[in-house]
Formats: C-alpha cells, structure tokens, sequence
C-alpha cells in the first residue's frame, strides 16, 4: 500500500509542480523490472543494495536519495545513492574460481539525456542504459507497479561486459536489459499543492480499491 501512495502522490506532483522550476528530490522509489535472459547468458545477478520488488518476474527496487528535477518539463538528475546489484559470469569451469563479476552501483538518471549511468567496480561513473520515455506520461513513468521505462544497453557498456564475460560481439548491443518506473519525491511542495495532492492521492486509492473490489 505505501508504494501505490508514493506513486500516486509522485504521479500528481508531476503534472501539479510550478512550471519550469527544478527542484531539490528527497525521497522516492525506482523499479527495475529484469528482462534480458541473463541465465541464458551465464550471468546471475545478486541485490546488493536495494530491495527485492518480486521474484518472478524478477523486479529490484532502488530508493531515490537525491537529484533535481523540474516536475513539469521531467529534466533533471535522480540519484540512487548506495544503490546496487552485482553480474557474476560463469565462465564454464566447474567451480567458480574463475567466475567474474562486476558491481554496478550509485544509479543515477539523467532524464535530459535519457540515460542511467553506474558507478562500475568503484572506478567510476559509466553510462550503462539508454532510457526510452516514448508515449509515457507522467502517470505511466511513475507507475511502480507496472514499469514501462525501457532500459537498453549502450554500445559502450554491452562492449564492456560482452569483454568481461566472454560473450559474443554484439550479444547485448541495443538489448534490452529491463523495465523501470521511477517516483522520485520532491522537497518542497507549496500549501496549495499539498490540498491537491491529498485529493488526487485519496482519488487514487478509490480508484484502487474499486478496481482491486472487481
């Protein structure tokens, strides 16, 4: 129940925010939903930092720690401070000594450029997905239940880990790896929006309910 508050009340704070204003993000939630076959790949991911949406489909979620953002126009960072999750490539011996595995972490989301990028291994920051925003409104990106954000890689990344783990050349170019929403929560919201967002979100949960009672 609270992450269909966060998104409801995200979803309004987007289309009721001051116009042409980025501001300050405190909190928030952001959903990954794993699509690439990485099994099939020999590559096993492992939550490090965040928490484990579901199971099946395989959904991780991230807690947004900072960022600005304007809520009307959607430019803007989103940072997922200690967030993380490990790849582990098995490289076809019996034990796992030879194994290798890469750490993403710190996600940082950049709607400008449409792009999330990680810190790899500690070395840095390195753009990682593409992100596709194409025909999702505001209510549709913050939708945590349902993640519609396509995050496919980028060429300098899937050549990175197509290196790291052995695979073919050209094996994730332009795959997808996985579906997000993001509801990232600002720090200032004036009285007015305040009334309005507690009308939208008490009609959200109506709306819920009575879907949820059918």
């Amino acid at each position: 129940m609270k992450k269909i508050v966060i998104g409801v009340l995200a979803s309004a704070v987007f289309w009721l925010a001051s116009p042409a204003m980025a501001v300050p993000i405190v909190s928030g939630q952001t959903n990954v939903q794993v699509t690439a076959p990485l099994a099939d790949l020999g590559i096993t991911p492992a939550l490090l930092g965040g928490d484990l949406v579901s199971a099946d489909p395989l959904t991780l979620g991230f807690g947004v720690t900072g960022g600005d953002l304007d809520f009307t126009t959607l430019a803007g960072t989103i940072e997922h401070v200690g967030a993380s999750i490990s790849l582990t490539g098995d490289l076809g011996t019996v034990d796992t000594s030879d194994d290798v595995t890469v750490i993403l972490s710190d996600f940082l989301i950049n709607t400008t450029t449409a792009i999330l990028s990680a810190d790899v291994n500690g070395g840095g920051m390195v753009d990682i997905f593409s992100l596709d925003f194409t025909g999702l409104d505001a209510a549709a990106i913050t939708d945590l239940a349902n993640p519609q954000i396509s995050l496919t890689f980028l060429d300098a990344a899937s050549a990175l880990l197509e290196s790291t783990f052995q695979l073919a050349t050209g094996t994730l170019t332009g795959a997808q790896f996985g579906l997000a929403a993001t509801a990232p929560v600002p720090a200032v919201v004036s009285e007015p929006t305040i009334f309005s967002l507690l009308a939208a979100g008490m009609l959200g949960l109506v709306l819920y309910r009575s879907r949820s009672r059918t």
